[in-house]
Order: C-alpha cells, then sequence, then structure tokens
C-alpha cells in the first residue's frame, strides 16, 4: 500500500500541474474518452495509467467540438511510453526521483508545445494507475 501512495503523489503531481488552469476564471472539463496508457518500464514492470483528457474554458462552459484529442492522447501515450522504458520501475515507487523529475517535465514541456501549435488549452488527468509488481512477460526485451 506504501507503494501505492507514493507512486499517488508523483502522478497526482504530474496530473495536477497539467490542469492547473493559468487563467482566472477558467477551469477544465472533460474533453474526451479515457485512454488506457499502458508503459513497459526498463526493468519490465508495467506502468498503466488512465488517463482522462480536459480542456480549459471559461468557468461553466464546456468543450469546444473538434478539439485534436485524439492526437493529443496518442502523443501523450507515445511520449510516456518512450519515457518509461528508460526508467526502472522503483523510480515510480519514489515521486522525489530523478526519473519522475524527467518524465513530468517531458509532460509539461510536449503539452506545452502541443497547445502552442494547436491553439488550446489541453491537459489530461489520471484517473487511475498502477505499477506491476514483478516483471511482466509481455515486457520482457
Amino acid at each position: 500500500m506504501e507503494n501505492r501512495l507514493w507512486v499517488t503523489a508523483l502522478l497526482l503531481g504530474i496530473a495536477a500541474h497539467a490542469l492547473a488552469a493559468d487563467d482566472v476564471g477558467r477551469t477544465y472539463v472533460r474533453a474526451g474518452s479515457d485512454t488506457l496508457i499502458r508503459a513497459c518500464t526498463q526493468n519490465g514492470h508495467t506502468l498503466s495509467i488512465l488517463a482522462r483528457p480536459g480542456v480549459a474554458v471559461p468557468a461553466g462552459g464546456s468543450a469546444p467540438a473538434g478539439l485534436p484529442v485524439e492526437p493529443f492522447m496518442h502523443g501523450l501515450t507515445v511520449l510516456v511510453r518512450q519515457q518509461v522504458a528508460q526508467l526502472p520501475h522503483g523510480d515510480f515507487l519514489r515521486p522525489d526521483s530523478d526519473g519522475t523529475r524527467r518524465l513530468s517535465d517531458a509532460v509539461e514541456a510536449w503539452m506545452a508545445r502541443f497547445n502552442r501549435e494547436h491553439e488550446v488549452q489541453l491537459a489530461w488527468a489520471i484517473a487511475d494507475f498502477g505499477v506491476s509488481d514483478r516483471p511482466q512477460a509481455d515486457c520482457a526485451r
């Protein structure tokens, strides 16, 4: 249970920053379907994240039609898988690890770039997550 709490702190830290509205009077609302991101760690464990897309809108507003949610979630999935593959699962049990900071920084930088390029304010939140207790056969290299 303690390991799950550390992972919670890590992922909530990433998600909380991702969903922080910069403009006063704006809020984030759901902007599409949840995406299951499953990534293999450097040492064959899995990190599974149920990611929920959101978009910044004026308070009381709703998500506009035509948002590039699919490319946003696809890009996040690719990035998370690439980053997680370079980290041992133990990094996800310590929210203060260099690996978790690098993952968080990479996600933040990628989202900022995506949002500038598409002139949107998409973000994500972690709806649920898990880290495997032992290496998984489908993550063998």
